[in-house]
C-alpha cells in the first residue's frame, strides 16, 4: 500500500487475511507501535505518510531483530555516499556550502576532542546528503545515522586526527570547486580507507573468539564476508 493510503476496513482485512478479529487488531496495534501506521479516531488506520520514517522503522526493527553488521553499513555508505557527494557539487546551494562548511570548521576546532569531533563529522556527511537534493537517498542515510555514530564510537574512535580531516576537507574542495567525479573520489576514498579499519575490527574480533562458540555475534549476513576477509588478508599483498 502506498504512503498515507486508508486500510480497509477490520472485517474486510479480517477477512483477506483469514484471521479472527483479535488476531488482526494485535498485528495493527504492533504496526501503529512500530510507526508503520496511524489510527485516526472516527476516519480508519492509514499507512504513514513519512517515507523516512519507513525507512528507519524497517532498520531499526531489524537490528532489534539480529546484531548490527558494521562492516555491511559501510559497504553501504561505499554504495550511496560517493554519489551523494557527487549530486552535491552539482547541486549545492551557497548556503548548503556554507553548512558544510561550517562543519568542517568545527571538526578541525574538535581534534582531539573525540566526542566532539565525531559529533560535527556526522553533521558535515548530513548536510553533504541535504545539498545532494535526492530525497530517497537522504532518507535511507538519515535512518543509518545513529548506527554510523555507534560504529564509528566503537571501532574508529582513534580515527579522528589530522588525516581523517584531510580526507573531509578533500571531499569539501571538490564540493565547492564543483568537481563531481572528484567529488566521488574524494569521498569514495575516505570509506574505503575506513572499510579497512572495520574489516580489522572484526578480523581481530574472529581471532580474539575463536572456539569460544556464542561469543561472537556473527549473522548470515556477515558470516562469508568475515571468512573472505582472512582469506583474503592471507593471499592477497597490501594495498598501496
Amino acid at each position: 500500500m502506498k504512503s498515507g493510503e486508508r486500510l480497509p476496513s477490520e472485517p474486510e482485512l479480517a477477512r483477506i487475511f483469514q484471521v479472527s478479529r483479535p488476531t488482526l487488531r494485535e498485528a495493527l496495534k504492533a504496526l501503529n507501535l512500530l510507526g508503520l501506521l496511524v489510527s485516526r479516531t472516527g476516519d480508519g488506520t492509514y499507512v504513514t505518510e513519512d517515507s523516512r520514517n519507513l525507512f528507519k522503522t524497517a532498520i531499526h526493527f531489524s537490528a532489534f531483530l539480529t546484531d548490527v553488521d558494521f562492516l555491511g553499513l559501510i559497504e553501504a555508505r561505499i554504495a550511496i555516499e560517493p554519489h551523494l557527494a557527487e549530486l552535491a557539487a552539482e547541486r549545492a546551494t551557497k548556503q548548503d556550502l556554507a553548512r558544510i562548511r561550517d562543519c568542517l570548521s568545527k571538526m578541525k576546532s574538535s581534534l582531539g576532542d573525540v566526542q566532539g569531533y565525531l559529533k560535527h563529522e556526522i553533521a558535515f556527511h548530513d548536510e553533504i546528503a541535504n545539498a545532494a537534493r535526492s530525497g530517497v537517498l537522504q532518507a535511507i542515510m538519515s535512518s543509518l545515522r545513529d548506527y554510523l555514530l555507534e560504529g564509528r564510537i566503537k571501532i574508529t574512535a582513534d580515527q579522528t586526527g589530522s588525516k581523517n580531516f584531510a580526507f573531509h576537507s578533500r571531499i569539501f574542495e571538490a564540493i565547492e570547486n564543483r568537481n563531481p567525479s572528484l567529488a566521488h573520489r574524494a569521498m569514495l576514498k575516505h570509506l574505503e580507507d575506513g572499510r579497512k579499519r572495520y574489516e580489522k575490527y572484526y578480523e581481530r574480533m574472529q581471532i580474539a573468539n575463536a572456539g569460544q562458540p556464542g561469543s561472537f555475534p556473527v549473522t548470515a549476513t556477515n558470516a562469508p564476508r568475515l571468512a573472505a576477509v582472512s582469506v583474503n588478508r592471507r593471499n592477497q599483498s597490501p594495498r598501496n
